[in-house]
């Protein structure tokens, strides 16, 4: 706003002098000269619109105990996964979380240490993973995607169900 004003107070000044033959003022041309050759400032451009923000580690645990909760079918999931999951994931996915509540080793507990932005678009969560038949708390790193919505990496997922099924 203050640019502007100068552009204004300069114009004016200018013009007087124009239509004065140039007595209007006692002072030198130099620094009309250089407020008139400067660029006019524009309204600040607005900020590119942002991906959305990290997922909290309230968020990414339950996106975690959804994923493996054998009461929820592989389609209903389907946004949780990068690219969505196959039929041929799906089935497998749902077939080895029921044989695991058959099993007793359901609920997985899923206490996300924290979140961090590896770069646009990218973040990872680093989760402690613990179930009744797990020996011991397993703690991996799982690789997120923004996809308008955070989601867990195809690759991560398909970490995730390898240490799931293997306990």
């Amino acid at each position: 706003m203050t640019g502007k004003l100068l552009l204004i107070g300069a114009a004016a000044l200018t013009a007087i002098g124009v239509a004065t033959g140039g007595v209007a003022s006692a002072e030198p041309a130099a620094p009309q000269d250089s407020v008139l050759d400067a660029p006019i400032p524009q309204e600040p451009a607005p900020p590119a619109p942002a991906g959305a923000p990290l997922p909290t580690t309230g968020e990414v645990a339950g996106m975690l105990t959804r994923l493996s909760d054998a009461g929820i079918g592989y389609k209903e999931k389907a946004d949780l996964v990068e690219n969505g999951i196959t039929q041929h994931e799906g089935h497998g996915l749902d077939s080895e979380l029921r044989r695991a509540y058959r099993d007793g080793e359901l609920p997985y507990n899923f206490d996300v240490l924290n979140v961090v932005q590896t770069g646009e678009g990218h973040g990872l969560a680093n989760v402690t993973i613990t179930g009744p038949k797990m020996p011991a708390p397993q703690t991996v790193p799982l690789q997120l995607v923004d996809q308008g919505s955070w989601v867990l990496s195809h690759d991560s997922a398909t970490q995730l169900m390898q240490i799931l099924g293997a306990h």
